[in-house]
């Protein structure tokens, strides 16, 4: 480890391990040293690989079990070659990167009309949509745009639904898919990290909020931060194999 890097040494301890799994030193499905171990094969604190372990955690490459120890999830090295994996990865941010600035464009305006226009059936469809963003959400359950999708798509789905506009499909159409089509890259994507669940429900409270309360100003903000919010975080994510 360096002490001198500007990179915490719980960061450096992180990429050093990450980098491992991608060369294929640790498989899907290995044991990770434990944290002793990997204390004196990095010579640093208990506290700093905890921290390490869990940002490999909160990335989606390793599962920590009580008693147990940390398991490699990824298949990293046998998915694609390096390069390859690159440039899959700068693919898929040009198209993220457009659909997410697209949204927030429109989302914040459709979060606003949609407090001014929800009708009582309107907010129990959101409630029903934003109770259940951890199922698998039907079109004839809810009446949104995609026929099926987690819970935390079709939240969004909803709120456009409230606009009653047939032309906002093809909008939908046009912008929403490349943002939720990342399939294909070996890190949990993070809409589905534990550690981002609960900011991501927490923003889509918010937004329910001001729409139950029929406040169009806070609906247009909620929906403006969440938008900002969901950028920075993939932003950061694609960076992990980007760079």
């Amino acid at each position: 480890m360096n002490k001198l890097s500007n990179s915490p040494l719980y960061e450096q301890v992180f990429e050093q391990i990450k980098n491992a799994v991608r060369n294929g030193d640790y498989k899907k499905g290995n044991l990770l040293p434990s944290e002793k171990e990997l204390m004196e094969l990095t010579g640093v604190s208990r506290v700093t690989v905890r921290q390490a372990l869990k940002l490999l955690s909160d990335s989606g490459i390793i599962e920590t079990y009580k008693g147990k120890g940390s398991v490699v999830v990824v298949d990293w090295n046998g998915l694609l070659s390096p390069g390859e994996l690159r440039d899959q990865a700068e693919e898929y941010w040009r198209q993220f990167e457009y659909s997410t600035k697209a949204r927030r464009v429109i989302e914040p305006s459709i979060a606003k009309q949609a407090a001014i226009m929800a009708t009582e059936e309107d907010v129990r469809h959101l409630e029903f949509a934003y109770a259940h963003d951890k199922e698998t959400v039907s079109e004839e359950e809810t009446d949104i745009y995609i026929a099926k999708g987690t819970g935390l798509q079709s939240f969004h789905g909803c709120l456009w639904e409230i606009l009653k506009n047939p032309l906002l499909k093809q909008i939908w159409d046009t912008t929403v898919p490349p943002s939720n089509a990342i399939t294909a890259l070996p890190l949990i994507v993070p809409v589905r990290q534990e550690s981002y669940k609960s900011e991501i429900r927490k923003q889509h409270g918010n937004i329910l909020e001001a729409v139950k309360n029929h406040d169009p100003e806070y609906a247009y903000f909620h929906m403006l931060q969440h938008c900002d919010w969901i950028y920075a975080t993939y932003k950061h994510y694609f960076e992990e194999f980007c760079r």
